[in-house]
Parts: C-alpha cells; structure tokens; sequence
C-alpha cells in the first residue's frame, strides 16, 4: 500500500475536493476531519489541525497515489507500507475496525490502591497485525497477568511504543494540588502520544485512537494547547475496536506488572491488586508494620481506602 500526503491551505484542499467530488465531512465527534473520497483507484482523505493547516492523505495499492498528490503539488511525502492479509480466524479479532498504520493509547492503574498509573501509546501499521493476532493479543485486563509477563518483552522490542508512569506518591500530590485524575490521565495520554510521534518521527495524519475515559471536549480542555496535531478518536473498549489500543493496554500492563512486582519485593508481601476489602486488610498490616510515613509513597491517598484506614 502507497501513502502519499501534501500539506495545504484551505483554498488548495477545497479545490482537491471539488476536483474528485468528495464528500465534505460535518460531524461533530470527528471535528479534524474535512472530507473523504476517492478518485481513480485512489482513496482520498483530508485532515486539519487546530492551526487550520490541512493534510491530504492519498492510499492506492499502486504509484497512483503518489501520482495523483503530484498533480497537486510538488511537495509530496511518500511511504509504502507492506500489504498483510489477515485471516481473522479467532473472533476476538473479527471486530477490528483498522488495520491501517495508527497510533493507539490505553492506561492502567487507575482504579488500584497501590501502585503507579501507567499510561502507553503504540504505533501499529499493517504488518504488525499478523504479529498481534499470533500472539492473541486484545484487552490486557482479559490476558492473564502471567501471558503478559511472558509477551511483554517481545511486544515492547516489536511494536514502537512510550510509556508514561506516574507513582502513586505524584498522583496523590497533584490531586492535594486540585488536579484530577481525568486532567492527569488526559495530559498523560497526550503526552504517550507526543512522545511517541517525536520518538519515531511519525507524521501528523496518522490517525490516533484513545481508549476513551472522559468526554471528547472535555479531554481536549483538559490539554489544551499542547493537544497533537493528528486526527483524535475517541471509543470507549477501543481495544476492542483498534489494535493499535490493544497493543498499548497490553505493553501498559506489563510496565504496570512489573512495578507491582518491585513494590512486593519492597514490601515483602503479596498485595491485592484494585481497591476492595482485601486491599483494606494489607494496607492495614503494612501500615502497623512500617508505619504509614513508609507506606504512603505507594499508595493513592486520594482513595477512600487511605482515609478510612487512616
């Protein structure tokens, strides 16, 4: 498969529309997108960003792409991407809706008493599906934790990815500071995938899917200005949907594994991972044993777990 882009201004990407007759895109849940078509084989796609530039993608199997972006202007980037055809043989993959390159971003940690938050972007084109779907990968919090032990370390050499951790101790900080979870998550995303584009040059019309936790608008307050330039989308179980997501819940959950592991080893007991009963009952040894000036740094004392046992 042939990619080529251009970057124009509005007048530019008008008249590209006009001239294949595409279909002008007016949806509210995807604000960046401005219109879709195709022309002579080609499939045509145009972006924009929050700078009011606009990127036109042209896909075909052939040269057609490029040649068509040609015809429109001379500063056309090219990439070729290997064609992969998937079999689809386990339905835990029949619901995958792209397998195109894309940039997917997932997060764990969240609802655990003890423990980081880890938030991951991943980078997957077509020739990382039939790597994912050997190794069965989909929603980490399906996976058993001792698979993703096994997986994890090949995944993270294979598929480009970056990884983001805040300790338990930052997070109860920035919430004494009246920064929520949703603003800290929302920032951490955009910072997985900043650091992810800048780490491997990637461009800006790859598309970006976020396992969705909060409202789109609301995501897009929380970030700002340094919201990416790539075109958002927003799907709650989108691991589910993009492999690109499942990729980074999976790589999340090893890093996140392999803190909790470290943190057993320090403080010499099996911990129960979430935030129910069990996890009142070590938070309370723990604290008679250590002290909870020596606890504390582990766990989110913004949780009722802390203040009742506290």
């Amino acid at each position: 498969m042939t990619y080529a882009t251009i970057k124009v201004d509005l007048a530019k990407a008008s008249e590209i529309k006009d001239f294949i007759h595409a279909k002008e895109i007016n949806d509210e849940k995807h604000p960046y997108d401005f219109f879709d078509g195709s022309y002579e084989g080609v499939h045509v796609h145009a972006y924009k960003n929050k700078k009011e530039i606009y990127t036109i993608t042209f896909a075909s199997e052939d040269k057609r792409a490029e040649e068509l972006a040609l015809f429109f202007t001379d500063n056309v980037t090219t990439k070729e991407y290997e064609q992969v055809t998937t079999k689809k043989a386990d339905k835990a993959f029949e619901c995958w809706e792209d397998f195109g390159p894309q940039i997917g971003s997932d997060e764990v940690g969240k609802g655990d008493f003890f423990g980081p938050l880890i938030v991951t972007a991943c980078y997957v084109d077509k020739k990382d599906i039939e790597y994912l779907e050997k190794l069965k990968i989909n929603d980490s919090k399906k996976m058993k934790d001792d698979y993703i032990l096994e997986i994890g370390p090949s995944i993270k050499r294979r598929i480009k990815n970056y990884v983001v951790a805040l300790s338990a101790q930052k997070l109860s900080l920035l919430h004494e500071n009246n920064i929520n979870i949703d603003k800290v998550l929302s920032i951490c995303h955009n910072h997985a995938q900043r650091g992810l584009i800048e780490k491997y040059d990637l461009p800006d019309f790859v598309i970006t899917y976020i396992d969705q936790f909060l409202a789109e608008e609301n995501y897009k307050r929380y970030v700002a200005d340094d919201l990416i330039a790539n075109p958002l989308y927003f799907r709650t179980k989108g691991e589910t949907y993009y492999p690109s997501v499942a990729a980074a819940s999976v790589i999340a959950r090893y890093t996140f594994l392999k803190e909790w592991q470290a943190m057993e080893e320090k403080l010499g007991c099996k911990i129960p991972k979430g935030a129910g009963a069990q996890v009142d009952t070590i938070f309370g040894r723990l604290k008679n044993q250590y002290g909870v000036d020596k606890i504390a740094p582990y766990v989110k004392r913004f949780f009722s777990n802390y203040k009742k046992n506290n």
